[in-house]
């Protein structure tokens, strides 16, 4: 086994759109932003910082990184009339790069159909500046490659999420997080039969841990087949947040009974995008989370590019990954899920004075329009996340790509 890698402290964040801090107890930001408390996570929760990866995990990131040849036509046929800012300087890039590249007939990854939304995409990351509201403009830009190479595509099935909470395990305090993006492939059979057999259960609570949802066995059963966390400010908090994830999503797959599989996941700083795999050891007790050496400039209108046709060749996989997860699957047996229990208890809540004199259910907050204890913490912190949403809708509105402002 790999020794774990010391991780630093960050010395600042920038707050999720959704705060997922809890009212008392420790919240997962937190906790992804403290060496200590990082570390004591990954030892509770068993994973581990892969130095020396497997042949496995080397091979299937070469075959989605590798690109030698291009549709012809983004060689020789006309481009889209140039739209949005940059976007001439973008396609004159590309048609240099892609006349030193082998063409071919086919498009197989939809290149020249989304060239054009991919010019955008890059000059919003371009755009970004140090100014927090800008976050927003670089997270919807690399948004916007991920959607359409791993969801949008009309060969997809996945759905893409973004502020989506999701269960953790092994940690004390709030046991939930909120996740930048996650692309989840859903099954009704899978569905189905977890709820039949459910029935036969003397603790029927333990099949809450073949989901990885905060609301287990009540919500609609999914998989998580990527994620990808894009704070602009710091690197390292990213990926303390993307193991996080990834964990939960091997957790998942360990307690259906699929067999050990790569997940990937991607973190991005400053429009710098970092891809991760994540496996289970060879004894399956151990997660191991590997950084590649590769990373997506998008700065470079090539590296946009060559993300978009990487995650298009991970789509790919992810929906013939789950095929295979499905035949002949079976839903575990009680006894199986007892040993394979992963999901962080509930977060015990307390009545507040006025609650308890009312004989308020906390639970009935968690369906209201508001805000609850798990969204912010206070008052303040609410306040805080709003001012900035406002922010937010200001500088996209403000905004101008060739011919007018973008709607929100």
């Amino acid at each position: 086994m790999s020794p774990l890698n010391p991780l630093r402290t960050s010395a600042s964040l920038t707050p999720s759109l959704v705060s997922d801090t809890p009212s008392g107890g420790t919240s997962p930001s937190k906790v992804a932003s403290s060496r200590s408390r990082f570390k004591a996570w990954m030892e509770r929760a068993k994973v581990m910082i892969a130095i020396d990866p497997t042949e496995e995990v080397i091979n299937l990131f070469d075959s989605f990184f590798q690109l030698e040849e291009v549709p012809s036509g983004l060689i020789y046929d006309p481009l889209p009339t140039p739209t949005w800012d940059e976007e001439a300087d973008f396609q004159a890039a590309i048609r240099a790069w892609a006349s030193r590249l082998r063409p071919v007939d086919l498009d197989n990854y939809g290149i020249l159909s989304e060239l054009h939304t991919l010019a955008l995409a890059y000059s919003r990351i371009r755009k970004t500046s140090n100014n927090r509201s800008k976050e927003h403009s670089q997270r919807r830009g690399i948004d916007d490659i991920l959607e359409m190479a791993l969801s949008a595509r009309a060969d997809c099935h996945t759905d893409f999420r973004t502020e989506e909470s999701y269960r953790l395990a092994g940690l004390d305090g709030n046991p939930d997080a909120v996740s930048d993006t996650l692309v989840t492939i859903s099954s009704a059979k899978i569905a189905d039969e977890i709820s039949s057999c459910s029935f036969t259960f003397t603790n029927r609570s333990v099949a809450d841990h073949l989901y990885w949802s905060t609301i287990g066995v009540t919500d609609i059963f999914s998989i998580i087949g990527f994620a990808g966390e894009f704070k602009k400010e710091d690197a390292e908090c990213n990926k303390n947040q993307l193991i996080m994830v990834l964990t939960t999503a091997q957790s998942q797959r360990k307690a259906l009974g699929f067999k050990k599989s790569i997940i990937m996941g991607a973190t991005s700083c400053r429009g710098c995008v970092q891809i991760y795999s994540s496996y289970w050891s060879p004894d399956n007790a151990v997660i191991h989370i590997y950084e590649h050496a590769q990373q997506f400039n998008l700065t470079d209108p090539v590296q946009v590019i060559r993300l978009y046709v990487f995650c298009s060749k991970l789509g790919k996989y992810i929906q013939e990954l789950f095929a295979t997860d499905l035949q002949d699957w079976t839903s575990p047996a009680e006894t199986t899920l007892q040993n394979h229990r992963w999901r962080s208890p509930d977060r015990k809540r307390r009545l507040s004075e006025s609650e308890g004199s009312t004989g308020t259910d906390v639970r009935t907050r968690r369906r209201s329009n508001g805000p609850s204890d798990a969204d912010a913490a206070g008052t303040d912190q609410f306040s805080e996340v709003m001012k900035w949403r406002n922010e937010v809708i200001k500088d996209m509105q403000g905004q101008v790509f060739g011919y007018g402002q973008i709607a929100i």
